[in-house]
């Protein structure tokens, strides 16, 4: 059953259809830890190229499941589709009939360069209605060694390729084939194949070659770039590599090769165009030291033409149409922003800004005839919702919303700010206040990002949102080494890990003190994974400004750290990117400066955490308590690096809120 809502935005009246359940629910809503806890309801959506279906990742009772639902067919029950193992990565339309999926569990086989515990990767396909589920690649009978042609089989042991999800092309003109790599012929050297999907057949169609991990296809499904890395164990070079051919028969020709560790990258590749010899690119503009858009001509070897740029953001993703054109760009101020380069999208886009005026949205993806789209929108207050837009008579269908007990009108909004750091650099960030009439000397959380090449954004986020109707006030910084603020900015993260990077989170800090936003007696500070790690350090830069820590999953020794990633090609891009001649791995490691932390720490830790090991948090909670330090640890059983475990989620949020009650 549906309700009618119309809703007048700019002197334009457009009809939202909304499911009364979303309605009549609000009786239940809380601002709960459960209500926090609970797993989004639905990661994505998905409609089929007929636009008469859509597919589902949703929560389920906490796992996450594949759901189908009818457009057409209002009476046909939702299907619900578990994974038999592991827990799903992605889900897509192969066709109108049958559906894509990748799953992911912990392995431990060896293969290529490494033989710790890793991620594993497969993909299924089934038919729409969940039947039929089975994994299109066979396994391989596989010995010691290889040759590009043959596997040399082995009896005694069966080969899997660790990744075998990686999709190059859906072909989407023959649903029952897709391009995909694998790396049979040779481990870590994949290769192409067009692979039925219904029979379990496959024809390489492109062999693999050294060091490059990835291919993409052209709109005729001819694949013509690559790219990847290749570090050996010895030495200090890390060369990343970039291939590129004009056409099937054309010979491979190099478009760029440097050192990771010593050179700077010379651009980005972003599509291909209509002339063979000319391909669009992302490059640093010198004048603005952002990330503009460009034609390269690949004979010459240089640029041809400006084609989009900001001044003060990078261009993030660039997308094609099918027709292989170029449709639009997007950018992140403090929100994500799309540039359209044709009227139709252009138009597009301010209605559906006029729609959703307060909000950001992204297109999930279209039905075969574009006339039917799936969008998700969020903001601060809004937790992400998908909507199906139907063009041919502008009516908007509400189909899921996240966190849908909770009680979004106790949200906080998020303001932009900007602050300056002890050398000078102006470091982005994001405030939220609780909504309560007072807002000065509040007590605070500062909560850095993780990554830590990566950024907060404008948008919901779970953490800032369950602090500040704790009460709290919440700073997120985007310090320097962070994304989207151009290269320049980026960079300055190199070396940076353990000292400039803390010290623009503690400025952040007494940024807050300053404006008379923080209570100077009453702040934590609190992050997860390279967060984690900043949680603690910080403290041991400064033990004066903070009354407590929160870290989960942090690295707090970065010799063992790295230690542990030696058997990756990555390695020495890590270690360099790391280290530094101005301080040690021991200053900047919290386990090695246990002495300095003088305020109680809350630490948690998945068992099963594949990103940072659980020794990272063993280790250091013996050596806390060791020293007598205020210390509670918590191991998660099973449990992964991103708290996606719903329980596990309820139990850390419950748990840090007892723990900033009592210390703040």
């Amino acid at each position: 059953m549906f309700k009618l809502i119309f809703i007048s935005i700019c002197s334009s009246i457009f009809l939202l259809i909304v499911p009364a359940s979303f309605v009549d629910g609000q009786e239940k809503l809380s601002v709960s830890a459960e209500a926090f806890g609970t797993l989004p309801n639905i990661q994505t959506i998905k409609i089929s190229p007929d636009g008469t279906k859509i597919l589902m990742l949703k929560n389920h009772g906490g796992e996450v499941v594949i759901a189908v639902r009818s457009l057409s067919d209002k009476t046909m029950s939702e299907i619900i589709i578990p994974p038999n193992k592991g827990k799903y990565n992605w889900a897509e339309w192969a066709s109108d009939e049958r559906i894509l999926a990748s799953v992911r569990f912990p392995g431990n086989k060896s293969g290529g360069r490494s033989h710790r515990l890793r991620t594993e990767r497969r993909l299924l396909t089934m038919s729409w209605d969940g039947k039929k589920v089975t994994n299109p690649i066979l396994p391989l009978k596989s010995g010691a060694r290889y040759n590009r042609r043959n596997i040399v089989y082995n009896e005694r042991e069966v080969y899997q390729p660790q990744i075998q999800d990686l999709v190059v092309d859906l072909l989407k003109d023959e649903p029952d084939h897709i391009l995909l790599q694998l790396d049979i012929d040779k481990p870590e050297e994949p290769a192409v194949y067009k692979v039925n999907i219904k029979t379990k057949t496959r024809r390489r169609i492109l062999r693999g070659r050294r060091a490059i991990d990835w291919w993409i296809a052209d709109s005729n499904h001819i694949v013509r770039y690559g790219e990847g890395t290749t570090g050996a164990k010895a030495g200090n070079k890390v060369r990343r590599l970039g291939f590129y051919r004009k056409s099937e028969k054309s010979e491979w020709a190099s478009l760029f090769d440097y050192d990771e560790i010593t050179e700077t990258r010379p651009f980005y590749f972003a599509g291909f165009s209509k002339d063979p010899n000319i391909i669009y690119i992302k490059a640093l503009n010198k004048k603005t030291e952002k990330l503009a858009l460009y034609t390269y001509d690949i004979s010459d070897h240089e640029i041809v033409e400006k084609i989009a740029e900001n001044e003060n953001f990078d261009i993030d993703n660039v997308i094609m149409d099918e027709n292989g054109e170029l449709e639009y760009y997007t950018y992140f101020d403090e929100k994500p922003r799309y540039v359209y380069f044709k009227s139709e999208g252009q138009a597009l886009n301010r209605k559906i800004n006029d729609y959703f005026p307060n909000s950001s949205y992204s297109i999930i993806n279209k039905s075969k005839d574009k006339n039917k789209i799936i969008l998700e929108v969020t903001s601060p207050q809004v937790p992400i919702s998908f909507y199906l837009y139907n063009l041919e008579n502008d009516e908007i269908i509400l189909l899921e919303s996240n966190y849908r007990e909770l009680d979004t009108g106790k949200l906080s909004e998020m303001k932009k700010v900007s602050y300056q750091a002890r050398d000078g650099l102006i470091i982005p960030g994001y405030l939220s206040l609780p909504k309560a009439p007072a807002s000065e000397n509040l007590p605070t959380v500062i909560l850095p990002h993780g990554g830590p090449q990566s950024r907060d954004s404008w948008g919901f986020n779970y953490w800032t949102q369950f602090l500040t109707t704790r009460g709290y006030a919440v700073l997120q910084m985007n310090f320097r080494g962070s994304t989207g603020y151009g290269e320049a900015f980026r960079d300055l993260g190199f070396h940076e890990w353990g000292r400039k990077m803390l010290e623009d989170i503690n400025d952040g800090t007494k940024w807050m003190i300053e404006q008379g936003i923080a209570d100077p007696n009453r702040i934590c500070i609190a992050g997860a994974s390279y967060g984690g790690y900043a949680a603690l350090q910080t403290v041991v830069k400064n033990n004066s400004l903070y009354k407590c820590s929160v870290a989960f999953a942090p690295m707090t020794d970065i010799t063992s750290f790295l230690d542990g990633l030696k058997n990756d090609v990555n390695y020495k891009s890590y270690e360099n990117y790391i280290k530094s001649d101005d301080w040690s791995f021991a200053d900047g490691s919290p386990s090695m400066n246990i002495n300095s932390i003088n305020v109680p720490v809350l630490l948690a830790h998945g068992e099963n955490d594949l990103n940072v090991k659980i020794g990272q948090s063993k280790s250091f909670f013996k050596k806390m308590k060791n020293a007598d330090k205020k210390i509670k640890y918590i191991e998660f059983k099973d449990g992964d690096h991103f708290l996606d475990n719903q329980n596990h989620r309820i139990q850390f949020l419950r748990e840090m809120e007892m723990f900033l009650a009592e210390h703040l």
